[in-house]
């Protein structure tokens, strides 16, 4: 069986048996990537470290016919904040879980790969909630499911700057008011000032250091549209999401 090297990120980590753990990875190389870690629940066991979730590793893996398996694993970043703050763990939590949910295995995604490393460094210093609502924003155009916010997903007209449409999930995003009154699909209002949120959200630069503001009437509206729309396509909630309801 073929041994490989990837830069990995850890999105996932699972006990399997009394001293196993089956891991989730997303690497620069491959994609996400499913492995087994034998052993690394032993408190002596030199993988056991570094294996946690939402470490930056290098590792080496065998590749096997349904997991594969990690060799050897060193820490490159371990994030402080999402590893010990609860609140920011799982808002954390919530983009792994979407990671996981919405990318294939073995496909490999390096624009994922530099977005995914970039949220998680934005976790540390940024306001938690709004970092993951713009990373999964940003996370879901790579994978072929995204809605149109920008243009009428009927006519295709690009919407004014100043115009307020309506929004509809299962129609696929925006209509304008014209595409909508020949629908007549179920829809929410979609203020102009939301779109313009949306469209802020998803060219959103990681590296700019710019300060990310909202009012909160914007965010709770993007927040619905967002989680709506993956509990529609997956047909089940999210394990994080309910998690964070109960913090």
């Amino acid at each position: 069986m073929a041994r490989y090297t990837a830069h990995a990120l850890v999105i996932g980590v699972h006990p399997w048996g009394d001293a196993d753990k089956v891991v989730e990875l997303f690497t620069a190389e491959k994609g996400r990537v499913r492995a087994a870690a034998f052993g690394s629940r032993r408190p002596k066991s030199t993988l056991a470290a570094a294996l946690q979730l939402f470490n930056e590793l290098d590792v080496s893996l065998t590749e096997g016919q349904r997991l594969d398996t990690v060799r050897t694993s060193s820490i490159q970043h371990h994030p402080k904040k999402l590893s010990e703050d609860i609140v920011t763990m799982a808002y954390g939590s919530f983009v792994a879980e979407c990671v996981s949910e919405f990318l294939p295995e073995k496909q490999p995604e390096p624009h994922v790969y530099d977005l995914l490393r970039s949220v998680f460094s934005a976790f540390e210093t940024r306001n938690p909630r709004i970092v993951a609502l713009l990373g999964v924003y940003q996370l879901m155009e790579f994978t072929g499911l995204q809605l149109s916010y920008e243009r009428c997903v009927r006519c295709g007209r690009l919407l004014s700057e100043a115009e307020d449409a309506l929004f509809s999930e299962s129609a696929g995003g925006a209509l304008c008011s014209d595409c909508h009154a020949q629908e007549g699909t179920s829809s929410q209002p979609y203020p102009a000032a939301l779109r313009r949120f949306i469209a802020a959200a998803l060219a959103f630069d990681w590296q700019s250091g710019e300060k990310l503001t909202i009012a909160t009437k914007d965010l709770l509206a993007a927040e619905a549209i967002l989680i709506g729309y993956l509990q529609r396509l997956l047909g089940h909630p999210l394990r994080s999401l309910s998690f964070l309801q109960k913090l």
